[in-house]
């Protein structure tokens, strides 16, 4: 295994020493950094050492901020992945590293969803010899594997067209299993779904690591856009701007959801694989159905 912080080390890195913090917010639920070069928001990951945020970091470099996204105290590194954040997912940056525009749209679930449903056709035309077709292929073990690390409340068509497991450190429902049967499931699924929240608990390396056969997504508005995120193993990232940082802090500080209220534009990158996943869909079958955008995570 590779050293496991030289993903941190890379998009720290990447943060110029001279651009400075403006403002560090944190709700109930989520956390925002402004900063000279732009806005970015994570959500609030509860756990680890108890360390607590210090204040003070108006007129701070913001590449130190980004720094704490290394910390054991899981809400100190949250308010890190924001600082990184701040700097990675601002339009001209995702424009350079490869926004896909030709998609449907930026739900990574109906987009999976797609991908899945090819893959069972190819997988049942293969079975027999290029005849079956559509449901017909999904009673034959043809079914696309796919696991999904944390409880996103809408799986929508990627539900429909995969066998999906979810994997959740704290169980939501019967059905969840717990976080450490990555072990297990990761290698051997075809599509890979990650909570961006992983860099804030610090199992993004390892995760990435083990999805290394599957295309594998990363989720959520917490979700860093960026190259050495893509490089260690993402395919596609469904992450987010901030399209409005006034109503950004507003629901931050009230502790309201950030997805849907308006404050965030879903965006989506990809890098080779994803693209190639992408274009093999055709056009009108890169999304069905309405696009809702990837929940907060």
């Amino acid at each position: 295994m590779a050293d496991a912080w030289s993903l941190y080390d890379r998009m720290i890195d990447e943060v110029p020493e001279d651009v400075l913090v403006r403002e560090v917010v944190s709700g109930s639920h989520q956390c925002l950094v402004d900063a000279e070069c732009g806005v970015g928001v994570a959500a609030l990951h509860r756990g680890g050492t108890r360390l607590r945020m210090r204040g003070g970091w108006a007129g701070r470099p913001l590449r130190e901020l980004a720094a704490l996204a290394r910390s054991w105290d899981f809400e100190v590194a949250s308010v890190g992945v924001a600082a990184l954040n701040a700097w990675h997912n601002q339009p001209g940056r995702v424009a350079a590293l490869g926004r896909v525009e030709d998609a449907a749209g930026t739900d990574p679930f109906a987009l999976l969803g797609s991908v899945a449903a090819r893959m069972a056709a190819a997988r049942g035309e293969a079975a027999s010899g290029g005849e079956a077709r559509g449901a017909a292929v999904r009673g034959n073990g043809a079914r696309p594997r796919a696991v999904v690390i944390g409880h996103f409340p809408r799986l929508g068509r990627l539900g429909e067209e995969a066998e999906v497991a979810v994997l959740e450190r704290a169980a939501r429902s019967d059905d969840d299993l717990p976080d450490t049967a990555c072990e297990y499931l990761l290698p051997d699924c075809d599509v890979a779904v990650v909570t961006g929240m992983a860099l804030e608990n610090k199992t993004m390396p390892r995760l990435l690591e083990l999805a290394g056969a599957p295309l594998c997504c990363v989720v959520g508005p917490t979700s860093t856009m960026c190259r050495p995120l893509l490089e260690a193993g993402a395919d596609l990232i469904a992450g987010s701007l901030v399209a409005d940082p006034g109503l950004a802090r507003a629901v931050v500080v009230c502790g309201a959801p950030l997805h849907g209220s308006g404050a965030l534009e879903h965006v989506l990158v990809a890098g080779e694989r994803g693209r190639a996943a992408i274009a093999a869909l055709g056009a009108g079958e890169a999304a069905a159905g309405e696009a809702t955008g990837p929940g907060l995570r």
